[in-house]
């Protein structure tokens, strides 16, 4: 398999790039799926990791490991806090607005949950907008949700999404993946008291589409 990117490793923390397609880490439901992201982290650096957060299987971008109990207690401790931001890119279908906010409730496990999510839109050509999105709760598939709620379905998305327009993107560029990456993770280090921005670049496949659109800032 191809090497994981790192962005960033302390003694504390390492974070990589996750690409899209793979899980973050195995659970109940895909427990024969042996190809995850932390096996290959673990075998590419050969360290012990401590799962923090998923991504989920089709999004790419930025996730984060503790190094040991302890400091995967202490970021879990201020994961949804104003000490850690997390920021993505997505293309969704229509013109949304300039800028706003989700905050509508979300179904959950044991009734509806509290989930807020903020935008501010990139550029649009009038069918389609390229957004960036910033979530201040982590609901399961909470921005696909969101957005698909409010009829602007994100691009390739199987769940949430539009058939007909997931279609068109596989025809025309081979398109098989969720537009969803996780560019931005921003955090307030627990051990060394300061904020570390970590940033994984916009994958080829999501920067040819974001070019034959024409939707690059104006």
């Amino acid at each position: 398999m191809k090497r994981i990117e790192v962005l960033y490793w302390d003694e504390h923390y390492i974070a990589v790039t996750k690409p899209a397609g793979l899980l973050v880490h195995p659970f109940k439901e895909r427990s024969k799926d042996r190809s995850h992201l932390m096996r290959s982290v673990k075998k590419q650096t050969d360290l012990y990791l401590y799962p923090v957060h998923r991504l989920d299987k089709p999004v790419s971008g930025v996730v984060l490991f503790g190094l040991s109990k302890e400091a995967t207690r202490r970021i879990k401790e201020q994961w949804n806090t104003e000490l850690t931001q997390k920021r993505y890119i997505t293309l969704c279908r229509g013109e949304i607005d300039e800028e706003g906010k989700f905050d509508f409730d979300l179904k959950g496990d044991r009734g509806p949950q509290e989930a807020l999510t903020l935008y501010k839109r990139i550029a649009t050509n009038g069918e389609y907008s390229l957004v960036d999105v910033e979530i201040k709760t982590g609901r399961m598939h909470q921005i696909r949700r969101h957005f698909s709620r409010r009829m602007f379905n994100i691009i390739g998305d199987s769940k949430y999404g539009r058939s007909a327009i997931n279609n068109i993107f596989k025809m025309k560029y081979k398109f098989y993946r969720l537009f969803l990456h996780s560019y931005e993770f921003k955090f307030f280090h627990p051990f060394d008291n300061k904020w570390v921005t970590i940033r994984s670049s916009i994958p080829d496949e999501l920067n040819h589409i974001i070019d034959d659109l024409d939707l690059r800032n104006p």
